[in-house]
């Protein structure tokens, strides 16, 4: 199996969670271009799914800077710390917010019959990364409360 060395993998994380975020502010600036295409396709209204896509977008984003917020933190060793399981916590709340955002999408699409299936299948990954990520801050947790013990130890 490949093995990358730590600061390579943290740096080329890095280096992809700001090309995400250059990603989703591309897409905040086309979303308005493709709204007529979306229309044509979608048969939603205009405004609706141009607000859908830009409360989708508001998740994904602050999930993105804190993303970036904790590879800093790795970059620095500070991965067993409390601002790092905020961190997590943060991520995880916003992967269950942008669960909600799609399922809700996904619904009004099906109240028209119109392809729901995507909104709700990316709605159940995002639902399940949330998972995936609190079981990593309740580890990650459990390490902090380890550690401060241990420090405390002589």
């Amino acid at each position: 199996m490949l093995k990358i060395k730590k600061d390579v993998s943290a740096s080329l994380s890095l280096i992809l969670a700001y090309v995400a975020l250059a990603i989703i502010g591309t897409l905040a600036a086309v979303i308005p271009f493709l709204n007529k295409f979306l229309y044509d396709y979608f048969f939603f209204g205009r405004l609706s799914i141009t607000v859908l896509f830009y409360l989708a977008l508001v998740p994904v984003t602050v999930a993105d800077v804190l993303l970036i917020r904790l590879l800093g933190n790795v970059r620095r060793s500070e991965i067993f710390t409390a601002s790092a399981v905020w961190k997590l916590r943060g991520i995880s709340w916003c992967c269950f917010a942008e669960c909600l955002i799609l399922l809700g999408g996904g619904i009004c699409c099906y109240r028209i019959s119109v392809f729901p299936h995507a909104f709700f299948v990316v709605a159940f990954v995002a639902a399940f990364l949330g998972i995936v990520l609190r079981v990593v801050k309740n580890v990650i947790e459990e390490a902090v409360a380890i550690k401060s013990e241990n420090d405390y130890t002589i």
